[in-house]
């Protein structure tokens, strides 16, 4: 009978959140993250499925310890520079986004018969081995990401384990079941720190061409939510027909997405900037006739919970034709932002979000 290597990144770290935009965000992080880890799947290990936050792969080719541990490495490695970009690029507020630097993630790995069971036309491994790995699930690990080797496996690779694992027994099914683990925080210590040390790319905001602002009766999330989910864009922008946009992710600095007109179409990209009391949303494009640049920052600061200061800045950068209507051009822009904003303060009186 073939034996097999099982594995199981598994992640964690998500809150139980309530609303409507958090579960969202939380489905599209984690499909983002579970196909990141496929995408780096060095070892080309096959999948079996998806299971909630987790992915159950396995292969009849065995790698060696030194392959495995590469591999491991690998997968956490982009996994927290995924997160720390994320949490650098966002621009929601809500309980699953701002938790995403929190996120952690486990390994899982082990070694046994390999048997299959098919029904119709699905075949896949089944049987005591799948069993015992879904089991360690459930452990008694006391640190937060960590790559653990059940007993069959250490016994392949116990020549190779020389330092850094730890020995553990656990009671499932009224017998012992004894792993080893080795821990794995230092990594994500690691990805950060070299993040930390990267300049700051952020748009070079200059003197804005133009301010808008204006009060409303509305709570700031509220408003904010409206701005940066793309698929409620049309309700409030009268000058959209429709939002062209990648729906399996989450609007972040750099998202790219096109705005549908009557007469022709946008591109735009997500922008933002740091702030600490206040929420900030913006876009710019290179598509508008007679600029070279246009983009905008909505400041959105709260004067209470149900009452926020909304402030547009508009920038505007012209081509050499431009610059001689550029009075005219910043006239229309700012007019049409008026009414945007008009339709933006009505929307955000409703209840509920369609």
């Amino acid at each position: 009978m073939a034996e097999a290597l099982y594995f199981m990144p598994d992640i964690s770290g998500f809150s139980k959140f309530v609303n409507d935009t958090e579960i969202d965000h939380s489905i599209h992080i984690i499909a983002e993250l579970l196909e990141l880890l496929l995408d780096n799947n060095t070892l080309e290990l096959q999948l079996i499925e998806i299971e909630g936050d987790a992915l159950f792969m396995f292969t009849t080719k065995i790698p060696t310890y030194k392959e495995l541990m590469q591999h491991t490495k690998t997968m956490l490695e982009e996994f927290h520079k995924h997160t720390k970009g994320y949490d650098s690029k966002r621009i929601c507020s809500c309980g699953s986004c701002k938790t995403t630097i929190d996120l952690n993630l486990k390994f899982l790995v082990h070694y046994g018969e390999l048997t299959m069971i098919k029904v119709k036309n699905i075949i896949k491994p089944y049987g005591m081995e799948v069993i015992q790995i879904h089991r360690l699930l459930k452990n008694k690990v006391p640190v937060q990401e960590y790559v653990l080797f059940t007993e069959s496996l250490s016994a392949l690779y116990q020549d190779n384990m020389i330092e850094g694992w730890t020995k553990n027994t656990e009671i499932y099914d009224s017998r012992n079941l004894n792993y080893y683990y080795k821990n794995l925080d230092n990594i994500k210590l690691e990805v950060q720190a070299s993040a930390e040390r990267e300049v700051d790319k952020n748009e070079d905001f200059t003197v804005p061409n133009a301010v808008i602002n204006k009060i409303f009766n509305a709570n700031i999330e509220k408003i904010h939510r409206y701005l940066s989910e793309l698929k409620y864009r049309h309700i409030w922008d009268k000058e959209v027909m429709k939002v062209e946009f990648d729906e399996n992710e989450v609007n972040r600095v750099g998202t790219e997405h096109n705005c549908v007109l009557k007469l022709g179409t946008l591109k735009f990209k997500t922008i933002s900037r740091p702030s600490k009391d206040s929420l900030i949303y913006g876009e710019t494009t290179e598509s508008i006739i007679f600029l070279k640049k246009f983009y905008y920052l909505v400041n959105l600061h709260p004067q209470d919970l149900n009452t926020t200061e909304v402030s547009v800045s508009l920038y505007l950068e012209y081509t050499f034709l431009g610059s001689f209507i550029k009075q005219s051009i910043l006239k229309q822009i700012t007019k049409i932002w008026r009414k945007k904003l008009e339709s933006l303060h009505q929307v955000t009186q409703s209840e509920i979000f369609p």
